[in-house]
């Protein structure tokens, strides 16, 4: 797996916005052809797929569109429920995308993916499931938890930039190059508490479970062999509940995997999305 090198600036498109019926929802979008709509993890946004917007095996034939969630970048801010973020994911894609999408989620993203494929099969032409889970299922009396608490107290300690640059590393092998890990960090930096808040707490009580059995579209599933943060019995849970065309365990990656070998990365969605 080739080592990345640190992204030129200039090759991150702008970013747009659109009006949904919840607020404002930003985006980044370039290339031409069938849509590919990616969906960031929890310490990201749309700029956490810069190393997919340079490569020209997905720009010269798709139209890469990455959202900024709801409460992140600088889209609106949403209740901490998985049913809204996935309506408002619903009328993004229907507001900026020609036809069904190829749609790529990663950790948070994923477990929204998965929601809005069973629940708009027709509006999906293959799907990517990346390190992520069904959700967490806890019951609605649950508090939030202890460890988010603490590192919400770690954020306003840190600030910004030195938080970002501790959940980078917690996200990341040791190994990981220190371009990619400047980049991952940027991003974690650029996190807005509120809006942290309100997606850990959809997470906490989202549960794909029950819907995961009736998924209809060819789905890859891509799991990282030094990923720390998926936790085993939820990767098994979606293994288990998910049918899917193939599962792709990446070595030595952990949770970033499109920072950490993005030719390589990259090279597995091509081949999954090429796929007759």
């Amino acid at each position: 797996m080739s080592t990345p090198q640190t992204p030129a600036t200039n090759a991150l498109p702008a970013r747009q916005s659109c009006q949904l019926s919840h607020g404002r929802l930003t985006y980044r979008t370039t290339g031409s052809g069938q849509s590919i709509v990616f969906l960031h993890g929890l310490l990201g946004n749309a700029k956490s797929w810069t190393y997919q917007f340079e490569d020209p095996r997905l720009t010269s034939a798709y139209r890469m569109i990455a959202w900024d969630a709801p409460g992140f970048g600088e889209s609106d801010l949403l209740p901490a429920d998985i049913d809204a973020y996935v309506t408002a994911l619903a009328e993004f894609i229907a507001a900026v995308a020609d036809g069904p999408v190829h749609l790529v989620g990663h950790s948070m993203g994923g477990t929204l993916a998965q929601r809005y494929a069973a629940r708009h099969p027709e509006q999906v032409r293959r799907l990517v499931l990346s390190c992520t889970h069904p959700g967490y299922a806890d019951p609605k009396s649950a508090p939030m938890s202890e460890k988010f608490e603490n590192r919400m107290r770690e954020f306003e300690a840190l600030g910004p930039q030195a938080y970002g640059e501790r959940r980078a590393r917690d996200l990341l092998p040791e190994s990981c190059a220190p371009g990619t890990l400047a980049l991952a960090a940027e991003v974690a930096s650029e996190v807005r508490p509120e809006g942290l808040r309100r997606a850990t707490r959809m997470l906490q009580l989202a549960d794909n479970r029950p819907l995961l059995p009736t998924l209809k579209v060819p789905t890859l599933i891509l799991t990282g062999g030094a990923d720390r943060v998926v936790q085993p019995w939820l990767c098994a849970d979606l293994l288990a509940l998910t049918p899917h065309e193939q599962h792709i365990e990446m070595p030595g990656l952990g949770h970033g995997p499109y920072f950490e070998a993005p030719a390589y990365y990259n090279g597995l969605l091509v081949d999954f999305l090429l796929r007759p």
